[in-house]
């Protein structure tokens, strides 16, 4: 496991040593806490840049999970381009070389916002150019995805990437709009809405996405899938959605309108070929909203 101290890495890691498996995590900074479970986690201290540190890493696994991935601190900065494509590309290339050799599975999350904007729900056959928003990262993660591919029909990699929506939920960083939103309504302060709250994306619940990424270390046909909830959620549709998890006292919602050009929206996720080899069916955001404040009021 690559990733195992983000917020999605540790659900991952949560719900594998529940199911009894014994997980290896590549750790660079933060530790991982150990879950409860028949399952055991071992940490090996490195990072990627080192081939010995992964080989070592690779040897005692039969599958791979790699979430480590650079978030720069601002996507539109092109300063950060070289370390998004050195991190989310080429040791993602190199990963992927060390699994195809060594014969083991890879799993991998690449990015849902890549897609051209539609208001229907894209498949993975639709067009991808990450031309308007967050680009550099974007082709970053949209590079590393194609040089898997790349492995996986020449070089006999089993490999299987998902398309990843806006995850959300609990251990997802303040930063982030829903978590933002949520401690702002749980704190009974307002929802600020900037852009008219045009913007809208895939808000997809963190655990669904656990839920298919240990599958897939197990089961499926090789190849790319998507990982969303299948429907596009405006930034003020999201305002709305949080003031009814906590209807039981008011929640205001300030609405600024656009002072500038509008940041672009992502489309919906199509779900059905993810459904067809999972049997997957999407967390609803009023569900996921509802599991996520319940999580935070045990934090309390």
């Amino acid at each position: 496991m690559t990733g195992g101290s983000g917020a999605l890495g540790r659900h991952v890691i949560s719900l594998l040593i529940g199911d009894g498996w014994d997980v290896t995590a590549l750790v660079h900074r933060n530790a991982v806490p150990v879950p409860a479970g028949p399952g055991r986690l071992r940490m090996v201290s490195g990072n990627m840049a080192d081939p010995a540190n992964m080989l070592s890493a690779l040897s005692e696994v039969d599958a791979v999970c790699h979430l480590a991935a650079y978030l720069p601190p601002d996507y539109e900065s092109p300063a950060y381009a070289s370390t998004c494509f050195e991190v989310n590309a080429l040791a993602t290339l190199r990963l992927g070389g060390l699994c195809a050799d060594q014969g083991k599975r890879l799993v991998f999350c690449s990015s849902g916002q890549a897609y051209v904007h539609s208001s229907f729900a894209v498949t993975e056959d639709a067009p991808l150019y990450p031309a308007e928003r967050a680009t550099f990262y974007l082709a970053s993660k949209l590079s590393g995805e194609l040089f898997i591919e790349h492995l996986r029909r020449n070089h006999g990699l089993q490999a299987i990437t998902f398309r990843v929506g806006s995850c959300y939920g609990p251990g997802m960083p303040r930063s982030s709009v829903v978590a933002f939103f949520m401690a702002q309504a749980m704190a009974r302060k307002p929802l600020p809405v900037r852009d008219g709250g045009v913007p809208s994306c895939d808000f997809v619940y963190i655990g669904d996405v656990a839920r298919l990424l240990t599958a897939a270390l197990e089961t499926g046909v090789g190849g790319i899938y998507n990982a969303g909830s299948g429907t596009a959620t405006s930034v003020l549709e999201l305002a709305h959605a949080v003031k009814e998890t906590f209807s039981e006292f008011p929640v205001r919602i300030d609405v600024a309108p656009a002072t500038g050009p509008v940041p672009a929206s992502f489309p919906p996720l199509s779900m059905a070929k993810t459904r067809r080899m999972w049997g997957h069916s999407p967390t609803s955001l009023k569900a996921g909203l509802a599991a996520f404040r319940t999580h935070l009021e045990r934090e309390i």
